[in-house]
Order: structure tokens, then C-alpha cells, then sequence
């Protein structure tokens, strides 16, 4: 007996791991064609108001189509996931990159032209959002059918990075091409999507899991229609149910969205700040190159950190350290040094979203993986576009100190909110990946 199980157990440990990511022919393909993609929406992000303003826009025309972009995306998400889980997810991403592409090539034309109207640059912007939805739900719900789940979080930590890293490059380059000919920025995406679209046909996929008789396990393949198609509405509505039903993920998915609005607004606060105490364009931008290099110096220590950290305590670290951190930019000058400050508060990020977005990723059914990264769209869209407003009808009638606090005090709530919640505090850790590393 004892001699049987020595052998078993020889035999399980010379088995060899999955290959690090480094060698993981299909993620690549994937992390590859979405930093092509980033880097060019990136870059039209801050084209998009200054064509506007180029033009002879407003300052409300010119936000028009960052709403169009952002709004767009959000609204696109509930449906995009449902679609993810329904159709091919290769064939959504193909057909989002020629969209944008297609898309962002009519506006370098009118604009080439002399004739872009603010009505057609909004129509492109509402475009390029449901792509962009469409897109990354699709990327989200595939990601753990070309990683094994030893290694999703290292790839999450990769795919967090490479967002990161586009904050960085994307806006500066955008900012330069439009310096040089204002059309330029919209050929530039159009172009990284074409080539994003051509790195996506390498793409090779397992074949899908047979799809159970119900998404959410409750019996209702039984008895007539059992063999009807699920539609788009019944998707997203099973998709709701499905996250109601676990505690865990529904909780993180909470407090990932309060973060995500509460940071978006004081990013916004910081900005505008800056801006009125006379800072150059020059440090205004240093603001958002720092809260990029700090979350890619996170990213670059989240396979460590991870290792040594446990969900719960990840994620107390990350929303305590921001509640610190937060109130000293009320006291710090404006500009590199708020960056600073920010950029602090963003090197945490990567490590708890890494060891979160796997466990989601790992304990959701394939068949909901789509709905899953869409209600996160969903919710995440929405922070994003509320923070920003929030934090601008404060600046407009308590001013900067006391918005300053406000988002301390709303971070304060969040960090003790994780602190006793019991679905948080019992969040498991991802399978350990030390005896076979993934190469990050």
C-alpha cells in the first residue's frame, strides 16, 4: 500500500505543468491583438475634444463625445455579454475591430475633407463604444479557455499591465499625431484595429463545453422548450440571477465599482485642480503618466505580492492604503506631486484585481463567463462616467479641499465595508503556480 502510493505520488510530481505564459502560443495572440487595440483608443481619447475643439466646438461639444464614448460602452455592456455567451467569441472580437476600424476610417475621411460635423464625430464615438464593449467582454470570458487556472491570476496581472501601459504611451501619441495633422490620430486606430483584427485570425480556440441544460443549475432544460434558444433579454436576466446567487462575487463586483467611481472622480478632481492652480500642460499630463507607471510597477510586483497576500487582505491593504493616502491631496501641491500620491494608490491595484478577477473567472461557468464581464462592463461604465460628475458638482460648490475629503471619507466606508463583510473575508486564494511558474 504504502509503496503503491509512493509511486502515485512520483508519478503526479514528474507530471510537467502547463507552460509559462511566455510560451502560451493562443494568450499571447490575445494579450497581443488588445494592446494593439488599447494603444489606438488610447490615443483618440484625447483627439476626439480636441477635433472638436479644432473645429470650433464649445467645451460642452467637446465632452459630448468622451460621453458618447464612455456612455456608449456602458450601455452596450449588459447586451455584449449575453452575446458573448451566445455566439463565437473570436467572430464579436473580429467583428468590433472592423467596426472600429471601418468606423474611425469614415472620420479621418470626413476630416480629410474639411467636412466632420459634430454629429458624425458623435455617431463614430458611439461606434467605437459598443466595439469597444463588445471587444473586451469577449476578451474577458476567453481568457480561461487559453489559461489554465494555475496561472490566471498572472495573466490577469499581464492584462492589468497592458491596460496600464496604454494609459502611458496611447494619450502621448495621440497628442503628438494630432499635433502634426489632425486626422492622424483616427488613422492611427484605424489602423492599430486592422492590425489587431489580422493578429486575431491566428487565433486558435479549444472547442467550447458542452453548454448544460441551465446556466444557473436550477432544472429548467425539463419539459417543453427545454431545447429553445435562450434569448438576448433571458441571457442578461439569468446573468443577474447567476451573480445574486454568489455572495462572493457579487460582493467584490460592489466594491470594485465604488472604488472604480470614487478613484475616477478624484483622478477628474486632481485634474481640474491643477488646472486652476496654473499648472502647465506639461504636469497636468505627468498626472496620468504617474497613476500609469504606478499601475505598471503594481503589476510588475503582483506575481509576488500575490503569493504572499490572501485575497481579503489584498484587498484590505489596497482600499486602507487609499484611505490614507487620499487626504494628503489637500496638502500636497498640485500636479507631479498629487500624480505621486495617485500613482501610490494605483500600485496596489494590480495585485487585488489579480487575485479577485481569477477567482471570478475560475468559478464561473463558461456558458456565463460573457454575462459575467458584462455586468462588470455594466457597473465599472457606470462609476466611471458617475465619479467624473460627482466630483465636478462638488468642486463647483465645496471647492477643492473638501472634495479632496469627501473622496477619503467615501474610500474610509469602502475599506470598512470590505473589513466586515463575511463574503469578502472568506474569499478563497487561487491554486498556487510556484512549481511551475508562468514567466511573468
Amino acid at each position: 500500500m504504502t509503496s503503491g502510493s509512493t509511486t502515485a505520488d512520483a508519478a503526479v510530481a514528474a507530471e510537467p505543468g502547463p507552460p509559462p505564459l511566455s510560451r502560451n502560443r493562443e494568450y499571447n495572440v490575445l494579450w497581443t491583438a488588445n494592446m494593439v487595440s488599447q494603444l489606438g483608443a488610447q490615443g483618440t481619447l484625447i483627439a476626439y475634444p480636441l477635433l472638436v475643439l479644432g473645429l470650433g466646438g464649445s467645451a460642452f461639444e467637446a465632452s459630448l463625445a468622451e460621453f458618447a464614448i464612455a456612455g456608449s460602452r456602458a450601455l452596450a455592456a449588459l447586451p455584449s455579454g449575453a452575446l458573448a455567451d451566445r455566439v463565437s467569441r473570436k467572430t464579436l472580437m473580429l467583428v468590433s475591430e472592423f467596426g472600429r476600424a471601418a468606423a474611425l476610417g469614415v472620420l479621418a475621411l470626413l476630416v480629410a475633407i474639411g467636412h466632420a460635423p459634430l454629429a458624425a464625430i458623435v455617431v463614430v464615438a458611439v461606434v467605437e463604444g459598443v466595439c469597444t464593449s463588445l471587444f473586451g467582454t469577449a476578451d474577458q470570458a476567453l481568457l480561461p479557455s487559453v489559461v489554465p487556472s494555475s496561472q490566471l491570476a498572472d495573466a490577469v496581472t499581464r492584462n492589468t499591465a497592458r491596460y496600464y501601459l496604454a494609459t502611458i504611451v496611447g494619450p502621448g501619441i495621440g497628442g503628438f499625431l494630432y499635433g502634426v495633422q489632425r486626422l492622424l490620430p483616427f488613422v492611427a486606430q484605424a489602423v492599430t484595429s486592422a492590425i489587431a483584427f489580422a493578429t486575431l485570425l491566428f487565433l486558435r480556440l479549444p472547442a467550447p463545453p458542452a453548454p448544460a441544460s441551465s446556466p444557473e443549475g436550477e432544472g429548467e432544460g425539463e419539459g417543453e422548450g427545454a431545447d429553445r434558444p435562450e434569448g438576448t433579454l433571458q441571457a442578461m436576466a439569468s446573468g443577474l440571477r447567476w451573480l445574486r446567487g454568489n455572495p462572493a462575487v457579487r460582493a467584490t463586483v460592489l466594491f470594485g465599482t465604488a472604488f472604480n467611481l470614487v478613484f475616477s472622480g478624484l483622478l477628474i478632481a486632481v485634474v481640474v485642480m491643477a488646472q486652476q492652480d496654473g499648472r502647465s500642460g506639461a504636469e497636468i499630463g505627468a498626472i496620468g503618466a504617474l497613476v500609469g507607471a504606478g499601475g505598471v510597477s503594481g503589476a510588475l510586483a503582483a506575481g509576488r505580492l500575490r503569493r504572499s497576500l490572501s485575497p481579503f487582505t489584498a484587498l484590505m491593504v489596497l482600499t486602507w492604503a487609499t484611505a490614507v493616502l487620499v487626504p494628503l491631496l489637500a496638502v500636497v501641491p498640485t500636479g507631479w506631486p498629487s500624480g505621486l500620491v495617485l500613482g501610490a494608490a494605483a500600485f496596489l491595484a494590480p495585485t487585488a484585481t489579480a487575485l479577485v478577477a481569477g477567482h471570478q473567472m475560475m468559478v464561473t461557468p463558461d456558458e456565463m463567463r460573457g454575462r459575467l464581464a458584462g455586468l462588470i462592463g455594466v457597473s465599472m461604465g457606470a462609476g466611471a462616467a458617475l465619479g467624473p460628475l460627482l466630483c465636478g458638482l462638488l468642486l463647483e460648490t465645496v471647492h477643492a479641499v473638501p472634495t479632496v475629503l469627501s473622496c477619503a471619507a467615501a474610500f474610509l466606508l469602502i475599506a470598512l465595508g470590505v473589513a466586515v463583510t463575511p463574503a469578502v473575508r472568506a474569499f478563497p486564494a487561487l491554486p498556487d503556480n510556484r512549481e511551475h511558474p508562468s514567466g511573468s
